[in-house]
Order: C-alpha cells, then structure tokens, then sequence
C-alpha cells in the first residue's frame, strides 16, 4: 500500500483510461523522488476484494484526482460507490479533491461542481491543442503536488499539537492533563490548499510553497512519515504507562525521551521550514515547543 500521508487517488472511467497514465506521465518526477504515490485500480491485485482495496486506498489518500468525462458521469460503479464517498470525505476535511475536467460532461448537476477544479471546465482537457494541453497537464501536475506537499505539511503540524502536552508531562515527569490546548492550533483546509492558526493571523498557503527549495519541499514529506512512525510509538508507550498507573520508572521514562528527542529532531525540521516562508509570527507562536524540546535534549 502507498505511504499514508502521500496517496493520490485517481478515479476515472476504464474507457478513458489514457488520461489516467497521462496523469502518471506529468506526476513522475514527484512519484520517482517519493514525495508522492500514485494510487489507481490498475493497483488492485487480481482475486483481491475490489470494495476493500479501493475504501482502504480512499482512507490512505490525501488528495483525490477525479478525471472527469462523460463516461465517468455515466458510470453506476462512481456514481454510486466511489463519489459518494469522496464528496463525503471532502466535506469532512479529510481529503483534496482536486477534480480535473478532462471532456465537457453534466458535472454540474453532481457535487463535484461545489469543488473547484483544478483546470478550467469550459476548456476541458480534450479541448486544447497538444502544446496546450501539455501546459495545462503539467499545471495540473504542480497543482496536485503542491496539495500533497501541504497536506503533509499540515500532518506535521498536528502532530505538534498533539505531542505538546505529552512531551511536556514526560519531560515534568508526570501523567498527562487531558484536553490541554495551546496558544495555537493548525487547521488544515484542503479545498483552498491553506493552513490557518488559532492565535495567530498568519496564515500558510500553497504559493509559500514557493519560498522553499524543491529539496525542502521533498524533506517535509520524509519528516511528516518519520513524525508518524515516532509519534505511533510514543504513544504505545504511553498507553502502557496508564495501564501501569501512570507511575515513570526509569525504563519507561528513558524510552519516551529517546522517542521524544527523535520527534523533536523532526519538529524542529518542520518549524524551520516557517522561517523560510517568512512566517515569523508562527514561529515565535512555536517558540514554546521548541524550548521543551531544548530541555528534553539536555535531560
């Protein structure tokens, strides 16, 4: 299965199915260096279960490219399965729906049309000329990396909200306070590619993207699936400390800090990226973190 916080699922009608490897062709530089993967139902294994491998993708993906034509909007199988889903899913924030109108088609009469699209639906791909189509594919390319690369961004956020508290209670050595806030809280809003701040007026956006080198931009996806990894056993950890009573024996607590420090490493990768996009307001907001991660690498 693709990595978690990087899955770009693409659904399309099996007649059209070219504009699919299209698509892969334009995305490979980002599919070859890893900062994405590229997820479609060519992928699916014979004798595996359709439903099951395409709702296990759709919880991986962080962005959703639907290649829409008149033959999608024709499709039972989308109509009823696969769109419901996405269109749910967006709503909810939990993915990008990046739509790309392919051929001129009824997606206004469906939910898609509340989204927008990622190229412009009166010139629909199969309108242009091929110099103009291959600007407007290699467009839609950099649109779709630029929302994983956000996507993971924001993922590595989140995991400092939610690391705060924990490091902080490991580093005092004491149990953790349920439902403790912080100043500042990211929230991700994939429709419009930006990251806000409870806090803070600042906002991230995908044209900040801009402001980072591509090695950067390849580095946040590698630091948010190692914050993941870290994060998912820090917290196996500390489910066990509750289960023993909270109490912090020596073993226990040498185990958290190790993990704790390889988490800060990360994180403070990650908030060295706000200086680079000029965003100074966040990282003073962030200073907080930093300074028990300063601490906890000193104990």
């Amino acid at each position: 299965m693709p990595s978690k916080r990087k899955s770009v699922f693409v659904s399309y009608a099996h007649k059209v199915r070219k504009w699919a490897d299209d698509l892969e062709t334009y995305l490979a530089p980002w599919i070859r260096d890893g900062r994405l993967d590229l997820w479609d139902d060519s992928r699916i294994a014979r004798g595996e279960n359709w439903m099951e491998a395409i709702k296990a993708a759709l919880e991986e993906a962080i962005v959703a490219v639907p290649l829409v034509t008149k033959d999608f909007m024709a499709s039972d199988f989308i109509a009823k399965h696969e769109l419901p889903s996405l269109l749910k899913r967006a709503t909810e924030r939990r993915i990008r729906l990046a739509w790309v109108a392919v051929g001129h088609s009824a997606v206004d009469q469906t939910g898609l049309w509340g989204f927008q699209a990622v190229n412009d639906p009166s010139r629909p791909l199969n309108s242009l000329t091929g110099s103009e189509r291959e600007k407007t594919m290699t467009d839609i390319a950099k649109s779709i990396a630029d929302a994983v690369t956000m996507g993971t961004l924001a993922g590595g956020l989140q995991i400092i909200d939610e690391t705060t508290e924990p490091l902080e209670a490991a580093l005092e050595r004491r149990p953790e306070k349920a439902d403790r806030r912080f100043g500042v809280q990211a929230r991700y809003h994939p429709q419009t590619d930006t990251i806000s701040f409870t806090g803070a007026t600042q906002t991230i956006a995908a044209t900040d993207l801009l402001k980072l080198p591509d090695d950067d931009r390849e580095f946040i996806a590698d630091l948010e699936d190692s914050m993941t990894r870290n994060y998912k056993r820090w917290k196996v950890v500390r489910t066990g400390l509750g289960d023993a009573g909270g109490a912090l024996d020596s073993e226990v607590e040498d185990q958290l800090k190790r993990i704790g420090k390889l988490m800060c490493r990360d994180l403070n990768s990650i908030l060295d990226f706000l200086r680079k996009m000029h965003k100074a307001e966040l990282e003073d907001h962030y200073g907080r973190y930093r300074y028990i991660c300063d601490q906890l690498q000193s104990a």
